[in-house]
């Protein structure tokens, strides 16, 4: 049975891949994108273009981790006061 129940997720799973595989073609689009606008650029500056996009990205995931940091300890504090109240309470 449950061997039934994964080849029906699977199958649809593999129905909706292949879908989007032919219908948007990610692939082609991404390579066609690199050919058209970046294959031209001399190696200096996709070098620097990526170490800049590298920075950028540091950058991003280091702000994201202090903002996650920030509402663990409101979503901390809301939570201490909740059982704080209901320990008064009850």
């Amino acid at each position: 049975m449950w061997n039934l129940i994964k080849g029906f997720f699977e199958g649809i799973w593999g129905s909706f891949n292949n879908f989007l595989e032919n219908t948007i073609q990610f692939d082609n689009l991404v390579l066609g994108l690199y050919d058209e606008f970046i294959s031209g650029f001399p190696e200096v500056f996709k070098i620097v273009g990526a170490v800049f996009l590298a920075i950028i990205i540091v950058f991003g995931v280091i702000s994201f981790v202090k903002k996650l940091l920030k509402l663990f300890i409101v979503l901390a504090v809301i939570l201490a006061i909740v059982l704080l109240v209901t320990q008064l309470n009850g």
